[in-house]
């Protein structure tokens, strides 16, 4: 439509000299006036869009889920993953920025994700060199819950860096937000 269109000049009903035809209301619609997404993105409305796809460098480094980001050779046997512009996220949600430190096993467990893949068997653990770091200018968004203290028994069904990740581990089982 251009700048300036009067929507009475539509029709109503099903024909274009209208017809009286009723259905059912609108209840929701999305809508999204922001930029596509850039070249290297896949397409998608935020969260689960804006990711970049899984790359045959990703495939190399045996990386099964790329969290959106970038996949780059790291270290000896080991892989980054970076994404500046939306953060990386997994089904939708980022990942907590409190905890996320070198040796954290927030960090360790979102390499582990990485890794092996939501539900994935794990067959070498990840090592304490596992660093996280926050991306500062980023909007806020939903993320699984990782600031609790490792070795929080309590918490370890419902925060990513209470323990380590044991194969077959389903990492829609945390927590989204502050809390348990």
């Amino acid at each position: 439509l251009q700048s300036g269109f009067d929507w009475t000049k539509f029709s109503k009903g099903n024909r274009c000299r209208g017809d009286g035809d009723t259905d059912r209301v609108l209840g929701k619609v999305e809508c999204d006036f922001g930029p596509a997404p850039p070249p290297g993105y896949n397409s998608g409305s935020w969260p689960n869009g804006w990711c970049h796809p899984m790359s045959s460098t990703c495939q190399q480094l045996g990386v099964k889920d790329n969290l959106c980001g970038e996949c780059k050779p790291w270290g000896n046997a080991g892989f980054s993953l970076e994404e500046h512009g939306m953060g990386l996220r997994f089904q939708g949600a980022s990942f907590d920025d409190n905890r996320i430190g070198r040796g954290t096993y927030q960090a360790m467990n979102i390499c582990t994700l990485a890794k092996y893949g939501n539900g994935g068997t794990i067959t070498k653990p990840p090592s304490v060199r596992c660093a996280g770091y926050s991306l500062s200018g980023a909007a806020k968004q939903v993320h699984w819950y990782g600031n609790c203290r490792k070795n929080r028994s309590r918490e370890a069904h419902c925060c990513s860096n209470a323990k380590l990740l044991q194969s077959g581990f389903d990492w829609t089982k945390f927590s989204k937000g502050n809390r348990c």
